[in-house]
């Protein structure tokens, strides 16, 4: 199965999260904690949901959730160039 690499970030936060019993409001709170970013529960669900997720805001989550090993199935990931 191939999926894009965005959709596999968002996945992996997701998935993270519910590893960690962890909460959007929980990870709102950890990464104004942890970094000093004041994000309200919308604004992360929204990031999260955007078509393009950026790779500052995927890191960002990981160290909040305190992942400090983060292990990528190669094999699903097809990349897909955008289109411009």
């Amino acid at each position: 199965m191939s999926i894009k690499l965005e959709e596999y970030a968002k996945n992996k936060v997701r998935s993270e999260m519910r590893i960690r019993g962890v909460t959007t409001e929980t990870m709102c709170n950890n990464k104004n904690k942890k970094l000093g970013i004041s994000l309200q529960k919308q604004s992360f669900n929204n990031k999260l949901c955007r078509s393009n997720l950026n790779s500052t805001f995927f890191f960002q989550c990981m160290y909040a959730l305190e992942v400090r090993n983060i292990h990528f199935e190669i094999d699903a990931i097809k990349a897909m160039k955008s289109k411009v």
